[in-house]
C-alpha cells in the first residue's frame, strides 16, 4: 500500500486517525529535508574543515544561497562584522568603505574641498565664510554670495541639506566644480573652482582674555595639533601670557601620539604621561621630554561630560603630577585604546587592543557590559544631579573619567527660559544673519569693545518674537540670552570663527571660575 492510497482509507477511529498524521508529517518533514539537502549539494555547500571558522563561514554561505529572501552579501558582511564588535565593547567600531574618509578627516586634519563656510537660508546655499588662502578665496567668492547652481545643477530651492551641499563640494584635491554665484550686488557670475586641501584646525580659539591670562580651546587631537599648540602658546607668550586656561570640553579625543605631545609641553623631563596595557599588548610607559614650552607657569584645565579619551589622558597626567587644576566636571571615562585596521575593500575597523593608564594607575574606562545602559550614562548624570550640585558628587573612581579638582556646575539658566528653544531654532539664525546683511560692517574695530558696547535693539527682537507668532514677554534675563546670542553668531561675520569661541569665553561660568582660581 502506497502513501497516497493510505491517507485515502475510511478513518473509523481516532487512533488511526492519529497514526496517519503522524506518517504524513514524518513523510513530509524527510521529503523536505532531502529536498533542501540536495539542492545545497546541488549549489555546492557543504561544511568543511578549512579553517576554526568554519561554522561562521559555512552559515553565511549556507545564508546567501539557501534563505527564503534575496540577501545582499555586502550588507550581510557589514552587519555581522558590526554586531561581532558591538558585543566586545563600546568602542571598538566598522567603517564601511565609502564612510571611512570622511571619518579620518577631523584625525587627518584635512580633506579636499572648496574653501568656504555655509548656511542654508531659506532653502538657498549661502556664503557666510571664506578661508583665506582657500580656492574659493582665491576666486574672489564673497561672504553674503548665493550658490544657485553646483557643476550645472540647480540647488535653489530644492530642499537642499547641509549633507548634501558636502557631497557636492568635497572632492578630490585637484578637481574642479563650477558654480553658478548670485553675488550681493544681485548679478549672476560663474567660477570654476578647483577644489584643493583644506586643513581642519584643531585649535579654534586662542587669546589673551586677562591680564596675564591665555585662553586655548582645541577640539580634537589631530595630526597638527601639536604644532598648532606650539604656534598658539609662542603667539599668547609674546603677548605676555604668564597663566594659561587650556580648555578640552567637548573634545571626544583623538590620536594617542597626539595627547602625549600635548602633555609633554607642559610636564618636566621624565615625568610619565600614560601608559597602556593589553592581553596581546605589553605594556609601554611614555614619558615627557625637555622639550615644551610652558614647563612652568600657572595651567588651568577646562573639562566636560563630552570630554574623552586624549583628552583624558592630558587631564590625568596634569592632574596626578599636581602640574596644574582640573575645572568642571567629571570627564566621559573613555580608557581604552583602538588601533584602526584597514580591510581589503577599503573599510577599515579599529579594535581595542589596550586600556591606558594614567601616571598613578587610574583605567578612568567608565563600566560597560550586558547590565549597562552605556549610552544614558550622560542622562543618569543629569538626573541624579551630578552636573549641577556639588553635594552629589562621590568622587568614586569606579565611575570613570577624570574628577575636576574644582566643581564648576553646568550653567542651567537659559534651559529655564520659555525663549530657549527659539535661541537654537532656523528662525533666530536666519535673523541673525539678515541682520548682518542690513549691517555689513561694524564701527566697533576691537573685539572687546564689541562685546561690551554692542546691543540688540529691543525693538528689532519684538518685531521678530511678533513675526513668530510668540507672545511671550521678554525679562532682562531673557533679553541678555538673545543679545548674546546675536553676538555670537555676528562675531563670527565681521570679525573670524576665532573670535567666537572669545566671545563666548568671556560670560563663560567655567572661564571665569579658572581665571579665578589662576589669579588667586
Amino acid at each position: 500500500m502506497n502513501f497516497v492510497s493510505l491517507i485515502h482509507l475510511p478513518l473509523r477511529n481516532k487512533n488511526f486517525k492519529l497514526l496517519t498524521l503522524v506518517l504524513f508529517i514524518g513523510v513530509f518533514s524527510a521529503t523536505t529535508y532531502w529536498i533542501g539537502f540536495f539542492q545545497n549539494n546541488k549549489n555546492g555547500i557543504h561544511p568543511h574543515k578549512s579553517t576554526k571558522w568554519e561554522s561562521v563561514n559555512f552559515i553565511l554561505d549556507h545564508l546567501l544561497n539557501s534563505y527564503v529572501d534575496s540577501i545582499d552579501a555586502k550588507n550581510l558582511k557589514q552587519k555581522t562584522i558590526q554586531n561581532i564588535l558591538k558585543e566586545l565593547d563600546p568602542h571598538s567600531s566598522y567603517i564601511p568603505a565609502d564612510k571611512r574618509i570622511s571619518a579620518n578627516e577631523s584625525l587627518v586634519g584635512h580633506f579636499g574641498g572648496v574653501g568656504i563656510r555655509f548656511m542654508i537660508l531659506r532653502d538657498t546655499l549661502t556664503v557666510v565664510g571664506v578661508i583665506q588662502g582657500g580656492p574659493s578665496a582665491k576666486n574672489d567668492i564673497k561672504k553674503r554670495d548665493r550658490i544657485i547652481e553646483i557643476s550645472g545643477e540647480n540647488v535653489a530651492s530644492i530642499g537642499l541639506t547641509n549633507e548634501d551641499v558636502l557631497k557636492k563640494l568635497k572632492g578630490k584635491i585637484g578637481t574642479k566644480v563650477d558654480l553658478k554665484i548670485l553675488n550681493k550686488d544681485q548679478k549672476i557670475v560663474e567660477k570654476t573652482i578647483i577644489r584643493d586641501q583644506i586643513k581642519l584646525k584643531s585649535i579654534v580659539s586662542n587669546a589673551i582674555i586677562s591680564p596675564g591670562v591665555g585662553y586655548i580651546k582645541i577640539t580634537t587631537f589631530s595630526n597638527s595639533t601639536d604644532k598648532e599648540l606650539q604656534v598658539a602658546l609662542k603667539s599668547l607668550q609674546n603677548k605676555g601670557m604668564k597663566k594659561l586656561i587650556l580648555d578640552l570640553r567637548f573634545n571626544g579625543g583623538g590620536y594617542l601620539h597626539q595627547a602625549i605631545n600635548v602633555a609633554d609641553e607642559f610636564l618636566k623631563k621624565d615625568q610619565m604621561i600614560v601608559y597602556t596595557e593589553g592581553a596581546h599588548s605589553p605594556r609601554l610607559s611614555q614619558y615627557a621630554t625637555n622639550a615644551g614650552l610652558f614647563k612652568e607657569g600657572a595651567l588651568a584645565i577646562l573639562v566636560n561630560s563630552t570630554t574623552a579619551s586624549a583628552s583624558e589622558i592630558v587631564s590625568g597626567a596634569i592632574q596626578d603630577h599636581k602640574r596644574g587644576i582640573i575645572v568642571g566636571r567629571r570627564t566621559f571615562g573613555k580608557g581604552l585604546v583602538q588601533s584602526p585596521l584597514m580591510l581589503s575593500d577599503s573599510s577599515e575597523i579599529r579594535i581595542t587592543t589596550s586600556r591606558y593608564y594614567t601616571p598613578l594607575g587610574r583605567c578612568i574606562q567608565k563600566p560597560y557590559g550586558d547590565t549597562i545602559n552605556y549610552e544614558e550614562d550622560l542622562i543618569n548624570r543629569i538626573a541624579n544631579g551630578e552636573l549641577s550640585n556639588k553635594d552629589s558628587l562621590t568622587k568614586d573612581l569606579a565611575k570613570g573619567g577624570i574628577w575636576p579638582d574644582a566643581f564648576s556646575p553646568i550653567d542651567t539658566s537659559n534651559y529655564l527660559s520659555p525663549f530657549y528653544n527659539v535661541i537654537y531654532s532656523q528662525a533666530w539664525r536666519d535673523f541673525c544673519f539678515d541682520f548682518y546683511e542690513s549691517n555689513p560692517e561694524t564701527k566697533y574695530k576691537e573685539l572687546g569693545e564689541f562685546n561690551t558696547s554692542f546691543h540688540l535693539n529691543k525693538q528689532d527682537l519684538n518685531a521678530f518674537l511678533s513675526k513668530e507668532g510668540i507672545d511671550e514677554s521678554v525679562k532682562i534675563e531673557d533679553y541678555d540670552m538673545f543679545n548674546k546670542s546675536l553676538k555670537l553668531e555676528l562675531s563670527s561675520y565681521y570679525f573670524t570663527e576665532n573670535e567666537r569661541y572669545i566671545i563666548s569665553a568671556f560670560d563663560d561660568n567655567d572661564v571665569q571660575l579658572a581665571v579665578k582660581l589662576l589669579n588667586n
